[in-house]
């Protein structure tokens, strides 16, 4: 932990850790004592964590309660090497916390990965007899359709398989300062200690060991195809779509091609944003999920 900078420790000290499906779990509540307030849960993206919610949790303050966590082999998690990191386990984890703290309904915000994570939430509970209750949806930027998707060099070669552990092995902070600042519209908005934070987050609990395990999840949207696209299209829930239109990696034509998927979709967009609206864009993203006529108040 010593790694960690001063935000990621004070991040650290307003958090929890919980063991489920066989996992530590760091998670976060913004406004527990608030039990009248709906229930929002957050599913971050790769190769980030939960930290990336934490300029957008002030700006709902007396709106929900929200529950953001690291998904296993993620930021504060715990990253074991045998652990299987599909992302239907990835979800397994995510409904155990859930379940541990008695969230019975909620509003689901998902950000690149998590989108992933949200589909198969979205099949399981297509297919009868889920113990949640989905009140509405709205994703961020994510790569739904990889043959759209432009992943950085870097990710492409951590989800080849023997090439992306050995990528995953000899990754440096040099590497990452050069590539990570890619993904933002506007990466001078950004002082070096946030590009520290998420280094130190993706080193923390030896984070190399399981990196290139974590990415496969590149490999396995291909795998899932209609299980995840299908019930994707037939959303039957208040759905926003939030999309940064300068995303070099889940370009806009993902939003559009899932928007003409899903006549239900409501599409906002956010001109001269990058991959993560959350950090570039808390104030924009908080009044697109607050903006009346859907089931986001």
């Amino acid at each position: 932990m010593n790694e960690l900078t001063g935000p990621i420790q004070s991040w650290l000290a307003g958090g929890h850790f919980c063991r489920v499906d066989d996992v530590e779990l760091f998670y976060r509540i913004s406004n527990k004592s608030s039990s009248e307030l709906p229930w929002l849960v957050c599913f971050h993206g790769f190769p980030t964590s939960s930290w990336d919610w934490h300029l957008l949790l002030p700006l709902l303050k007396n709106r929900y309660r929200v529950l953001v966590f690291d998904f296993p082999g993620y930021g504060l998690s715990a990253k074991s090497p045998g652990r299987n990191y599909s992302l239907t386990r990835q979800l397994d984890a995510a409904e155990a916390l859930m379940k541990f703290l008695n969230i019975g309904e909620f509003e689901l915000l998902a950000h690149d990965m998590g989108n992933s994570v949200a589909c198969e939430l979205l099949y399981r509970r297509e297919q009868g007899d889920y113990p949640f209750e989905l009140k509405s949806l709205a994703l961020l930027n994510g790569g739904i359709y990889m043959d759209l998707h432009q992943p950085l060099l870097t990710q492409r070669l951590l989800r080849t398989p023997l090439i992306g552990s050995l990528t995953a092995r000899f990754s440096s902070w040099q590497i990452f300062r050069r590539q990570y600042p890619l993904v933002y519209a506007h990466p001078q908005q950004f002082d070096e200690m946030h590009y520290r934070s998420q280094w130190a987050l993706m080193l923390n609990n030896q984070g190399r060991r399981t990196l290139h395990k974590i990415a496969g999840y590149m490999r396995e949207r291909t795998r899932m195809g209609d299980r995840w696209t299908g019930p994707l299209h037939r959303v039957d829930i208040p759905f926003k779509v939030i999309w940064g239109k300068q995303d070099p990696i889940a370009v806009y034509a993902i939003a559009e091609k899932l928007c003409r998927a899903n006549p239900r979709a409501n599409l906002l967009t956010l001109e001269s944003i990058g991959h993560y609206p959350q950090l570039e864009a808390a104030e924009q993203l908080a009044d697109a999920l607050l903006e009346q006529g859907n089931h986001f108040r």
